[in-house]
């Protein structure tokens, strides 16, 4: 069995104002958030960021914390580079006894810091790469909808092939996209998951015209300014505690 050393921990805690996680709509969340403290953990502590989503880290973390800025339950937000060093022990630790498995990493994560604080749920967030399905001027994937407009769209020689997954006819699009999601890891103290989901974010690519029209070519770009739609984070951090995702799907 493994031991987790109950060394005294150098972990700093931001305390933030007493907050409660609230969907834009005023409804409660799938994920039993429960009445007491809650405690945040830093984007992408124990998963690491593919380098599509890593510009929206900082984005999305600020937005969490204003999202749950709000309310009367008190939740405490990990500083990232104690919370790392907590994280980079517990993995050290599972490898010595043969374990690889993220899930393994955070129950033991959680249960270390029920040593130094009373709390009840922890989170653990992730930014994830995801396809987002395009149908007609809409992308769908994990409980959103965002609009992607075709340049091409009434063009006389569209109605063909762009690519291997995109498919582009006169009254739109078809086929897949990149797109974030963020993906949230609930446990209690005990180290118990209690929750998973994914909430999508945004797209993360342009749909733009080739630079001759005539010829119908398409092209897909990466978007500079993917994670700059405060809605659209606000959305994402909402619909990732209202859609369960299995285990299997995680990262």
């Amino acid at each position: 069995m493994l031991r987790f050393r109950s060394t005294p921990l150098l972990l700093l805690f931001c305390l933030s104002a007493p907050i409660v996680a609230a969907s834009a709509s005023g409804a409660e969340e799938v994920a039993d958030l429960g009445s007491g403290r809650l405690v945040l953990v830093p984007v992408n502590l124990g998963v690491r960021a593919n380098a599509e989503v890593e510009p929206g880290l900082a984005p999305v973390w600020q937005e969490m914390l204003e999202h749950f800025a709000d309310g009367e339950r008190p939740v405490t937000a990990l500083e990232r580079t104690s919370a790392g060093a907590l994280w980079n022990e517990i993995v050290a630790e599972l490898e010595a006894g043969g374990q690889k498995d993220v899930y393994a990493a955070y129950a033991g994560f959680a249960k270390r810091i029920s040593e130094q604080l009373d709390y009840e749920k922890i989170v653990f967030p992730s930014l994830v790469l995801r396809k987002a399905r395009l149908q007609g001027s809409g992308a769908y994937w994990d409980g959103v909808h965002r609009r992607v407009d075709s340049p091409l769209v009434g063009h006389e020689a569209v109605n063909r092939i762009t690519g291997e997954d995109l498919l582009v006819y006169r009254q739109g699009l078809n086929g897949d996209i990149a797109a974030a999601s963020l993906h949230v890891a609930v446990l209690d103290a005990g180290g118990a998951l209690r929750f998973e989901g994914a909430g999508g974010l945004t797209v993360l690519q342009d749909v733009v015209a080739g630079e001759d029209r005539s010829d119908a070519k398409l092209d897909v770009t990466m978007r500079e300014d993917a994670f700059s739609d405060r809605a659209e984070l606000r959305e994402g951090i909402v619909a990732a505690f209202r859609q369960p995702l299995p285990a299997s799907q995680a990262h």
